[in-house]
């Protein structure tokens, strides 16, 4: 089975883990020689009937994918993968990242696996399963539900191959990077209500919404790829940051990232691959709360604006004439919320009364909450070593530099978008794309000013607050440091 499989593996991942946490950063740059990139996607749909995040499967209205994209240049190589998946559970991201070093030469701390957070995909781990079903009981990592093992184990193959494949077809590249914008389809869903609270998702035209509680980041971050041998469009990697929670129903759809894949080839090109990483988007969804229009943007209006706001500017993108590749990772070690007996007792009777008023909606997602940090506690995370010092999480941040103006930053979890500006606004690159949902599941990573007022992202965060802005800080710190290493 999947987690037998790779168990020896698993083990030397973790070993691996644990050295980056006690301070070892990979440090690479190499200026001057060759470029060389490869792309390329590997279908990962289901079968039909396999479990769907919201029930059983009806069917495919388009298909999912793990899309790779490796850069090379002298003796450094990285890797990202974005899957069209709710999340990537760390299991799955550390098996991959395993199989594709041992096949490539990777270094495992220099490749990315992120999932674009579709609402339309496959629940191929329990803690996708009881998102929306009956609550289950406590269940064995090691032992995954019945039936589900062997789409697991072609999972992990699968996006292993997608890397193995773009390595395979590495050739030289010309570099151009930019942004673009797209306004008009993100919008803060947090919004401070008429009585001072903070309410997430008020409803179309609520009256008692006065103000979002927070921004958007209308920029979308550009980086083409061209063939050096006929100067045709290798791929383009856009990032950009909304809910991909709009196709709705119980059909397989890769959401809007698919739909953007789709317009960008017709507009640039069937050889042209579209990678689409998610922007922070913790609190921003596609729904228009304020507005005069009640139709919501469906996922197609989502991608071909997206598509439309690239193609803009594609004839602007900057060459990048000397580019250097760099990359880093490093570890935080971010608190987690706390638990009583009691709460965890409550948190596994379904039958027990609410702790708290508020919504069974939000009630279900507190019982959630508690039972994966009691998981947490068992698996990933840090006992405290010093009295009145709380539980902490080891969070994987990461950071690739390609050339002096651009920098991609790769974040675990559901990030707010002020923390993504915040990488911003204090990156020394031009352009920087900030990656959420990388490497492992944690859920919210609300800002510490959120976790204040409160909310549905907050209950449902694993994280105390600070941990988001931990992250920040040290995306930020590592951004400067390669930008020394590439003057």
């Amino acid at each position: 089975m999947f987690q037998n499989k790779y168990s020896t593996t698993y083990i030397l991942a973790l070993v691996l883990s644990v050295i980056l946490m006690f301070g070892f950063t990979f440090r690479s740059v190499a200026q001057g020689a060759i470029f060389i990139a490869g792309a390329s996607t590997v279908n990962i749909t289901p079968p039909l009937g396999y479990p769907h995040y919201r029930g059983e499967s009806t069917g495919a209205n388009d298909s999912l994918y793990a899309r790779a994209l490796v850069l090379k240049q002298g003796e450094n190589t990285v890797a990202l993968v974005i899957c069209d998946l709710l999340w990537v559970e760390r299991g799955l991201s550390s098996s991959v990242r395993l199989l594709v070093s041992e096949r490539t030469g990777i270094p495992y701390s220099n490749i990315i696996i992120a999932g674009t957070h579709t609402h339309t995909g496959p629940a191929y781990h329990p803690n996708i399963l009881e998102l929306t079903g009956t609550l289950r009981p406590p269940f064995d990592e090691d032992k995954p539900a019945a039936g589900k093992d062997l789409y697991l184990n072609s999972l992990a193959v699968k996006i292993a191959e997608s890397v193995i494949v773009a390595h395979k077809s590495m050739e030289n590249v010309q570099i151009e990077t930019g942004t673009g914008l797209a306004n008009g389809i993100s919008f803060n869903r947090r919004f401070i209500m008429k009585d001072g609270k903070v309410l997430f998702n008020p409803g179309l035209g609520n009256k008692d919404a006065i103000l979002p509680a927070g921004p958007v980041d209308p920029q979308v971050g550009i980086l083409m790829l061209r063939k050096v041998s006929d100067n045709s469009p290798l791929v383009v990697l856009s990032n950009f940051g909304v809910h991909a929670d709009t196709f709705g129903g119980s059909k397989f759809s890769a959401d809007y990232p698919g739909f953007l894949a789709q317009a960008l080839s017709a507009a640039i090109g069937g050889g042209c691959i579209s990678i689409f990483a998610t922007g922070p988007c913790g609190d921003v969804n596609h729904v228009d709360v304020q507005g005069k229009d009640k139709k919501r943007l469906s996922s197609k209006d989502i991608g071909v604006h997206l598509s439309n706001a690239i193609v803009k500017e594609i004839s602007l993108l900057n060459k990048v004439g000397d580019p250097f590749l760099v990359m880093r990772s490093q570890f935080v070690y971010a608190p987690l919320q706390d638990y009583s007996d009691t709460e965890l007792a409550w948190a596994n009777d379904e039958s027990a009364k609410p702790l708290h008023k508020e919504s069974s909606f939000l009630e279900r997602r507190r019982r959630l909450k508690i039972r994966s940090l009691e998981r947490l506690r068992r698996t990933e995370a840090i006992a405290p070593t010093v009295e009145r010092e709380g539980w902490k999480l080891p969070l994987e941040v990461q950071v690739i530099g390609i050339g002096k103006d651009f920098a991609v930053v790769g974040l675990p979890g559901e990030v707010f978008v002020e923390l993504g500006l915040a990488i911003k606004k204090s990156s020394p690159f031009k352009t920087t794309l900030v990656i959420e949902l990388t490497n492992s599941h944690i859920a919210y990573v609300p800002t510490r000013k959120a976790f204040s007022q409160g909310s549905y992202e907050t209950i449902n965060s694993r994280l105390a607050p600070g941990g988001g802005e931990m992250m920040v800080e040290a995306a930020i710190s590592m951004l400067n440091e390669i930008k020394e290493e590439g003057r």
